[in-house]
Protein backbone atom coordinates (compact mmCIF):
# COMPACT_ATOMS: atom_id res chain seq x y z
CA UNK A 1 0.00 0.00 0.00
CA UNK A 2 2.54 2.86 1.07
CA UNK A 3 6.57 2.64 0.17
CA UNK A 4 8.35 2.68 3.51
CA UNK A 5 11.19 4.68 2.31
CA UNK A 6 8.74 7.92 1.67
CA UNK A 7 7.07 7.69 4.98
CA UNK A 8 9.01 10.49 7.10
CA UNK A 9 9.06 9.84 11.19
CA UNK A 10 8.77 12.58 13.45
CA UNK A 11 9.59 12.03 16.61
CA UNK A 12 11.93 13.52 20.19
CA UNK A 13 12.30 9.81 21.14
CA UNK A 14 16.05 8.98 20.36
CA UNK A 15 15.39 5.21 20.78
CA UNK A 16 12.27 5.57 18.12
CA UNK A 17 14.85 7.62 16.04
CA UNK A 18 17.98 4.57 16.77
CA UNK A 19 15.54 1.56 16.02
CA UNK A 20 14.26 3.33 12.53
CA UNK A 21 16.63 5.90 11.15
CA UNK A 22 18.50 3.29 8.77
CA UNK A 23 14.84 2.09 7.40
CA UNK A 24 13.01 5.39 6.48
CA UNK A 25 13.65 9.44 7.21
CA UNK A 26 13.64 9.65 10.36
CA UNK A 27 13.30 13.90 11.51
CA UNK A 28 14.74 14.03 15.15
CA UNK A 29 13.58 16.82 17.54
CA UNK A 30 14.03 18.22 21.00
CA UNK A 31 10.26 18.17 22.53
CA UNK A 32 6.81 16.88 22.03
CA UNK A 33 5.33 20.48 20.83
CA UNK A 34 7.91 20.96 17.94
CA UNK A 35 7.11 17.46 16.90
CA UNK A 36 3.08 18.20 16.10
CA UNK A 37 4.54 21.74 14.86
CA UNK A 38 6.84 20.17 12.34
CA UNK A 39 3.87 17.76 11.78
CA UNK A 40 1.61 20.56 10.94
CA UNK A 41 4.12 21.70 8.33
CA UNK A 42 4.71 18.31 6.69
CA UNK A 43 0.68 18.12 6.32
CA UNK A 44 0.06 21.75 5.31
CA UNK A 45 3.36 20.82 3.11
CA UNK A 46 0.52 17.43 1.26
CA UNK A 47 1.34 14.66 3.77
CA UNK A 48 -0.82 12.65 5.41
CA UNK A 49 -0.86 11.26 8.78
CA UNK A 50 -0.42 7.33 8.97
CA UNK A 51 -0.41 7.75 12.97
CA UNK A 52 -2.50 9.69 14.99
CA UNK A 53 -0.33 12.73 16.89
CA UNK A 54 -2.35 11.57 20.00
CA UNK A 55 -2.22 8.23 19.58
CA UNK A 56 -1.82 6.03 23.20
CA UNK A 57 -4.40 6.69 26.63
CA UNK A 58 -1.61 9.09 27.51
CA UNK A 59 -2.36 12.44 28.07
CA UNK A 60 -0.70 15.30 26.62
CA UNK A 61 0.81 16.46 29.49
CA UNK A 62 1.71 12.91 30.87
CA UNK A 63 4.28 12.29 28.25
CA UNK A 64 7.33 13.87 27.03
CA UNK A 65 7.50 11.78 24.30
CA UNK A 66 5.87 11.25 20.90
CA UNK A 67 6.25 10.68 17.31
CA UNK A 68 4.43 10.56 14.47
CA UNK A 69 4.27 8.81 10.49
CA UNK A 70 3.47 11.17 8.00
CA UNK A 71 3.42 9.88 4.15
CA UNK A 72 3.31 12.42 1.42
CA UNK A 73 -0.35 12.68 -0.15
CA UNK A 74 0.55 14.44 -3.47
CA UNK A 75 -2.40 16.54 -4.56
CA UNK A 76 -5.29 15.26 -2.81
CA UNK A 77 -7.32 17.32 -0.70
CA UNK A 78 -5.53 17.30 3.20
CA UNK A 79 -8.40 18.91 4.85
CA UNK A 80 -9.08 16.18 7.53
CA UNK A 81 -5.63 15.89 8.45
CA UNK A 82 -5.24 19.65 8.42
CA UNK A 83 -8.17 19.95 10.72
CA UNK A 84 -6.77 17.02 13.00
CA UNK A 85 -3.06 18.09 13.47
CA UNK A 86 -4.36 21.75 14.45
CA UNK A 87 -6.95 20.24 17.28
CA UNK A 88 -3.99 18.12 18.23
CA UNK A 89 -2.11 21.43 19.10
CA UNK A 90 -4.72 22.97 20.22
CA UNK A 91 -5.35 19.86 22.85
CA UNK A 92 -1.86 19.97 23.69
CA UNK A 93 -0.88 23.61 24.71
CA UNK A 94 -4.83 23.26 26.68
CA UNK A 95 -3.23 20.22 28.65
CA UNK A 96 0.19 22.19 29.53
CA UNK A 97 -2.28 25.16 30.64
CA UNK A 98 -3.44 22.91 32.70
CA UNK A 99 -0.50 20.88 34.01
CA UNK A 100 3.15 21.07 32.25
CA UNK A 101 4.59 17.65 31.02
CA UNK A 102 7.41 17.47 34.02
CA UNK A 103 10.61 18.40 32.25
CA UNK A 104 12.37 16.00 34.95
CA UNK A 105 11.12 12.44 35.32
CA UNK A 106 13.79 10.17 36.71
CA UNK A 107 15.58 8.07 34.17
CA UNK A 108 12.95 4.83 34.82
CA UNK A 109 9.62 6.56 34.47
CA UNK A 110 11.71 8.45 30.71
CA UNK A 111 12.60 5.04 29.79
CA UNK A 112 8.85 3.80 30.33
CA UNK A 113 7.23 6.97 28.28
CA UNK A 114 9.82 6.33 25.65
CA UNK A 115 8.54 2.73 25.15
CA UNK A 116 4.91 3.05 24.52
CA UNK A 117 5.76 5.55 22.42
CA UNK A 118 7.96 3.31 20.37
CA UNK A 119 5.55 0.71 20.55
CA UNK A 120 2.76 2.64 18.68
CA UNK A 121 5.72 2.96 16.11
CA UNK A 122 6.39 -0.48 16.04
CA UNK A 123 2.92 -1.24 15.57
CA UNK A 124 2.51 0.97 12.43
CA UNK A 125 5.58 0.20 10.86
CA UNK A 126 4.71 -3.00 9.55
CA UNK A 127 1.34 -2.20 7.98
CA UNK A 128 3.16 0.44 5.95
CA UNK A 129 5.09 -2.10 3.87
Amino acid sequence: MWELEKAVLITNNDRVYEKYKDQLQVILLKTYEEVLIKVRDMVYDRHQLLTHPQASSLKPNQTPFRSVVVYPKGEEDNMKDIMLIEKCIETFRQWQEIAKTPEDYEEKVAEDFKTIDLSVVDNIIPRIC
